[in-house]
């Protein structure tokens, strides 16, 4: 018998179809990390990165919820499913456990020595000679490469470890060491809004030249969706909309001269 109660039902549905078939977003977590992925002015997420999910999700008809939180957390959550997504991660293959990275990277992140410009330090490649001279300042969940990671371990290394990478370069300041590990991107950033940028030198060469990725949690369906970010994103890169981007964040850097 075709009740009331089933006429209502089908009402509903033709009237709001949308409501019943629509899918939870997309949870995504990040550690906030500017200028790759950060909060704006009005608390609302922005970066580079995020700028380029939020166009990669929009073509391909994704919701995203970007949730910010300490890298620690970000770790805990993607190894119990909690997130579907994270950013910004460079590859290690511990990540990879519980992790899945695609193939098109968002950039490449340079990882250098920062120190206080006047104090006459050098850096001419050898890490080891570096690190036994000098005392070295970075945020406690850094990575940098397995070089680092293994010399930081000696008896003799003089490593600090602070809870964020503001609080980092604020040291590097008050002479709390003698230099830092940091990003290119983010230091220079954060020391713009110091107002400190010329009161720093970024020594060259980097320790590390890593693609950073938006990588995927290890669940059944991550492997399809990441199947069509990567399509979605390379799709993205040939745009005069990514190469503008591109120049807003990145000015002069390689993805910015792409034809």
């Amino acid at each position: 018998m075709f009740t009331m109660t089933k006429a209502l039902l089908i009402a509903l549905l033709a009237l709001h179809p949308a409501a019943f078939a629509a899918e939870p977003p997309l949870r995504v977590c990040s550690l906030g990390l500017a200028p790759q992925t950060m909060k704006d002015a009005d608390d609302k997420p922005a970066g580079y990165a995020v700028e380029i999910l939020q166009n990669v999700a929009a073509a391909l008809r994704w919701q995203i919820q970007i949730d910010y939180m300490p890298w620690a957390r970000v770790v805990s959550e993607m190894k119990l499913g909690r997130c579907d997504m994270a950013m910004t991660v460079l590859y290690f293959k511990d990540y990879a456990e519980y992790m899945l990275f695609p193939h098109e990277a968002i950039l490449d992140q340079k990882n250098v020595l920062v120190v206080r410009r006047g104090d006459g330090i050098r850096f001419d490649g050898n890490l080891e000679k570096f690190m036994r001279q000098y005392s070295i300042g970075l945020y406690v969940d850094k990575r940098v490469n397995d070089e680092f990671e293994a010399l930081r371990k000696a008896p003799w290394a003089k490593v600090d470890t602070v809870p964020s990478a503001e609080l980092n370069m604020k040291k590097l300041l008050f002479k709390r060491f003698d230099a830092i590990v940091e990003n290119d991107l983010n230091v220079t950033h954060e020391m713009r809004k110091l107002g400190k940028l010329d009161d720093v030198d970024i020594l060259s060469p980097p320790l590390s030249v890593t693609p950073a990725y938006i990588v995927f949690s290890h669940k059944p369906e991550s492997l399809k969706r990441m199947r069509q970010y990567d399509y979605a994103l390379a799709q993205f890169k040939r745009t005069d909309k990514y190469r503008a981007l591109t120049n807003r964040y990145l000015p002069g850097g390689p993805a910015s001269e792409q034809p």
